[in-house]
């Protein structure tokens, strides 16, 4: 088995993030072990983000040919994937960096400083994040990939919410007959 190979740290300048598992590992499945995961959405007609989708890019083949002698690997096995061959919220016209770590990935704010689940300016899927990551070769019983190593996350701004959707109380639920309109009207919900 040949020794991974790493690229250099790559950083993710205001990316959408998306299936963020940030501050508690989870299992893909029962009996796995837990890894902190993320993915981040890169749009390719964004200067910034083009640049850095070439930079990925030149990494994915130089790690090829470091580690696997030139083989090019079939597209599911690398951790970069055109969003548009996935049915989630956002991807559609972005390019998908996949992304986990076994140890918990440094979590900060705009402040750069760290933030626990709920805090003000808490990473959470559908925001914008500044990202830090690595790509390393993976050859084992499992098969050959490019992976990133997922290092940080930088809250930047707030974005729509993925896989939430807003409930208006008006239109989900009846009044109830021996409620009082004062109390409704007591509360403001937004």
């Amino acid at each position: 088995m040949a020794k991974s190979k790493t690229s250099e740290v790559i950083k993710l300048p205001r990316v959408r993030l998306s299936f963020a598992d940030l501050f508690k590992a989870k299992a893909f499945a029962e009996g796995q072990e837990p890894y902190f995961k993320a993915s981040f959405l890169l749009d390719p007609s964004n200067a910034e983000h083009a640049k850095v989708l070439s930079q990925l890019s030149a990494e994915v083949k130089k790690l090829t040919a470091e580690a696997f002698n030139g083989e090019k690997l079939p597209a599911e096995r690398i951790c970069i994937a055109d969003g548009n061959t996935k049915k989630y919220d956002g991807y559609a016209g972005m390019i998908a960096v996949s992304s986990s770590n076994k140890v918990r990935p440094v979590i900060v704010n705009r402040a750069r400083a760290p933030v626990a689940e709920g805090d003000a300016e808490c990473p959470y899927s559908g925001c914008y994040v500044n990202a830090s990551i690595t790509l390393w070769t993976q050859n084992n019983k499992y098969g050959k990939r490019i992976n990133a190593n997922l290092r940080g996350v930088q809250f930047v701004d707030d974005g729509e919410a993925f896989g939430i959707a807003p409930v208006d109380a008006d239109e989900e639920f009846e009044m109830l007959e021996d409620a009082t309109p004062d109390a409704a009207a007591s509360y403001d919900f937004g």
